[in-house]
């Protein structure tokens, strides 16, 4: 359980990296979220505190 948990919020914080280099960088010239940049760089900030909290709360749980 906590294996299949860590490799779903890393597949989830990789998704979210993606979209931040999508909206900074001009790779596709029909860029969806270039209007978006500050959102997305706000939710990326988010995720990674998300993830970061909930990766110590799994690790913490094993100690105990």
């Amino acid at each position: 359980m906590k294996k299949i948990t860590l490799i779903a919020l890393a597949i989830i914080w990789i998704l979210s990296l993606a979209v931040l280099i999508i909206a900074l960088t001009n790779l596709f010239p029909d860029n969806i979220f270039k209007n978006y940049r500050l959102i997305a760089g706000i939710g990326f900030v988010a995720i990674t505190g998300f993830i970061r909290t909930a990766y110590k709360n799994l690790i913490k749980q094993n100690k105990l």
